[in-house]
């Protein structure tokens, strides 16, 4: 496991980003293990995608030009697999030779060397098994992924301007460490590039990274760190709260959204997060509001609601009533 370091310099120039294409390829990653997310990516249908796999094996490296750094905070799967498509032959043929040289199972080793001898044949590919398994698992999925990832966002730049960045950067992950002026991160890629003093750091969430953190470092790209978001648990839960204690007393809807709003968001954000409509959503917060079981705070043109102390109160009750019952 390789260690890497990220200076005072770089903490200076920290930004934030939501990567359509980084959540499809780590759930590609994730479909390797028992990742509570699978289960959905099941539901919304199996893609063949023997390329990405190849590319994509469950530990260490994965193809770097799979997962471009974005170049500003929003951005969409089509403009990010126009830049996958765009991709240097030369950059492609690197990580095949680095993949080669990690011992593959023999179907991946097959891919990877026909891969080496037509690197831009391979790429082709890999851009329909990337469309393929976007329209199947992850778009039907977006929206709610989008939404956790955002409402993230929103919370720790709040974070940086109560308390610092200092703050947010030790919550992000227990293999990210903060020591002094300096950031380090113990990556499952045992030969990771060093990052250039001065390069910055783009924070992204990402549910399916979760249990992991990902780390982009490519000579003349800002690294990225991809993170798990708050709540991102509860996302893969379904609404079966209909025997908790918390319903009974406040009804279904209003429970789960209390176990949501540890993590400040909008009335769409939440919605979208249990599907519902937002009209519905806006009424069920407006009552929440009114009981002093969540408070609202407008930034710009959104309004975000939080859970309060009484809120944190019930939601812990809750929480022990569903682990014991």
């Amino acid at each position: 496991m390789a260690e890497l370091v990220f200076r005072e310099i770089d903490l200076g120039h920290i930004r934030f980003a939501v990567s359509p294409m980084w959540e499809a390829v780590a759930a590609v990653r994730a479909a390797h293990t028992r990742h509570p997310a699978t289960l959905h990516a099941r539901r919304a249908g199996s893609v063949d995608l023997p390329a990405l796999r190849a590319l994509i094996p469950p530990t260490g490296h994965l193809a770097d030009f799979l997962t471009p750094t974005p170049r500003r905070r929003h951005v969409t799967f089509a403009d990010e697999l126009a830049t996958v498509a765009g991709s240097d032959e030369s950059a492609v043929t690197a990580d095949l030779d680095h993949l080669l040289a990690g011992s593959p199972d023999p179907g991946a080793r097959r891919l990877l060397e026909e891969g080496r001898r037509d690197a831009v044949l391979l790429l082709r590919r890999v851009v329909d098994e990337l469309q393929a398994h976007w329209t199947a698992t992850i778009q039907p999925l977006w929206d709610r992924l989008r939404a956790v990832a955002e409402a993230d966002v929103s919370w720790r730049l709040e974070q940086i301007a109560d308390a610092g960045s200092r703050r947010v950067l030790e919550t992000l992950h227990p293999r990210v460490r903060v020591d002094g002026t300096e950031l380090s991160v113990r990556t499952s890629c045992s030969d990771a590039e060093t990052t250039e003093p001065g390069s910055g750091l783009v924070l992204m969430p990402c549910a399916f990274a979760w249990p992991e953190v990902l780390c982009l470092t490519i000579p003349g790209q800002t690294p990225v760190l991809s993170y798990a978001p708050r709540g991102v648990a509860r996302l893969w839960e379904g609404s079966s709260a209909s025997d908790r204690a918390l319903v009974e007393l406040v009804g279904r809807t209003r429970a789960d959204s209390l176990a949501r709003l540890d993590l400040p968001m909008t009335t769409t954000q939440l919605a979208i997060s249990l599907a519902i409509a937002a009209p519905t959503m806006s009424t069920h917060l407006q009552i929440l509001h009114r009981a002093g079981l969540v408070t609202r705070v407008r930034r710009g043109r959104s309004v975000y609601y939080s859970r309060t102390r009484l809120g944190d109160d019930l939601a812990a009750i809750e929480q022990r009533s569903s682990s014991t019952g």
